[in-house]
């Protein structure tokens, strides 16, 4: 990428599954270096236990606050916590009363790809745990617990 890119409040490429996901900067604009989404999460909202075998990811709460697992250890985000999660380790996040609105970066750039096909699965299909399960291994990312 040889300009700058600008992205509007609600711009960036978008994936509608639990929660919405926007990549604000794609895996192309930075030479595969790293990701950079806004995840918006309602209250309640929890994603699976997971973890990532290649990349690093961080959060950065922006708005709201939830439950972060991370191993074996649990943690309180609120309004300005980071939190930077290692390949291999274990994590989940459970949105509060309020859910949650995160800036997330992933690096290297290799999630969006996963989401994309997430979002391309049938209701059925997305239902299925088995089925997701196989997606995120093809993406690096691996689903604990059922």
């Amino acid at each position: 990428m040889t300009e700058a890119k600008v992205i509007d409040p609600d711009g960036g490429n978008y994936y509608k599954r639990a929660n919405d996901m926007f990549v604000k900067v794609t895996s192309d604009d930075t030479g595969g270096a790293y990701e950079v989404c806004e995840e918006r999460c309602p209250p309640g909202f929890a994603s699976r236990k997971h973890m990532h075998t290649q990349n690093h990811e961080t959060f950065y709460v922006i708005e709201g606050g939830g439950e972060f697992i991370m191993g074996d250890k649990s943690y309180q985000g609120e309004v300005g916590s980071m939190f930077h999660i290692p390949p291999g380790l274990p994590h989940q996040v459970i949105a509060g009363d309020d859910g949650i609105r995160m800036l997330m970066v992933y690096s290297p750039g290799q999630t969006e790809a996963m989401f994309a096909e997430m979002t391309a699965l049938t209701p059925e299909q997305r239902a299925d745990f088995d089925t997701g399960k196989a997606v995120a291994a093809k993406h690096n990312t691996v689903w604990g617990g059922d």
